[in-house]
């Protein structure tokens, strides 16, 4: 990567910064961002709708599941497209599945057992991405091999890489989930108006029985389950690009790409002079 082809102003963001240019990247280009979230998406929300079907019962955690997977999956996915696009090569989804399909077993293994640990050992996930969030930047932009991929993230945590990290991810994740709620919220008032069938507000009548009901909603309706999905994975994408331009940024502050720049513009002024 040569940071003079990057098409984003090279410079140091805050975490609103990151958002808002992940606005603004996603509106550029929203077809190949669209096409590729739905190479997971589908079949996501296909299979909770199926499993949860044929289980009727304690869907909930099959339909997390699924979702992880297929959300780890998009992940590096879109790095792997987004990241060329960023330094000026056209984004595409077929390369996108090829180069995730080229680290595929040795990325999900990683990935899913950096999101294991995070759950299983009683660590919260928020500090174990803190420190390997990146991974997918790591492996499919930055190529790195599988022998440096821990003193690579390690790199990326310096100069208070990995405390900003940590607000960072506490940021997303917040505004994910407000976004996703805002989205299911849209749905389900429309499922009422235009089909007189609400999604999951206005379904549990009052009574002795409410939390049971509500319990046995949350977790065994295939329905809201699959809308929640469709609600996330609508609101994924602006989320992930914002991450996406936190690596950028933590690269700019680690290794100075701005100052290069401005060395490089005053070398060029400097020789002009002279010419």
């Amino acid at each position: 990567m040569k940071v003079e082809d990057c098409i984003v102003t090279v410079e140091r963001r805050s975490i609103g910064g990151c958002i808002d240019l992940a606005f603004v990247f996603g509106r550029q280009f929203a077809r190949p961002l669209l096409g590729l979230t739905f190479c997971f998406a589908v079949p996501s929300t296909l299979m909770t709708w199926f499993i949860g079907s044929s289980m009727r019962h304690d869907v909930l955690l099959p339909a997390l599941l699924i979702f992880a997977f297929f959300n780890m999956l998009l992940s590096g996915a879109m790095v792997a497209t987004v990241g060329p696009q960023v330094f000026g090569v056209p984004m595409s989804v077929r390369a996108a599945l090829k180069s995730l399909m080229g680290r595929l077993i040795s990325y999900s293994f990683l990935a899913t057992l950096a999101r294991s640990t995070g759950f299983c050992v009683f660590i919260p996930l928020i500090f174990v991405m803190s420190w390997c969030g990146h991974l997918p930047e790591v492996m499919f932009l930055e190529r790195t091999p599988l022998n440096q991929l821990t003193q690579r993230l390690s790199w990326l945590t310096k100069g208070g890489g990995y405390s900003r990290n940590i607000g960072r991810v506490i940021t997303l994740t917040f505004f994910w989930a407000v976004s996703a709620f805002g989205v299911f919220m849209l749905m389900d008032i429309l499922s009422g108006w235009i089909f007189n069938a609400p999604i999951f507000f206005g379904t549990i009548a009052p009574g002795p029985d409410q939390v049971k009901a509500f319990q046995s909603k949350v977790l065994d309706d295939p329905w809201l389950l699959t809308m929640v999905q469709v609600a996330l994975w609508v609101t994924y994408p602006i989320v992930r690009l914002a991450w996406f331009f936190c690596y950028l940024d933590q690269r700019i502050r680690n290794e100075c790409w701005d100052l290069e720049l401005q060395f490089r513009v005053e070398a060029g002024r400097i020789e002009e002079q002279f010419v």
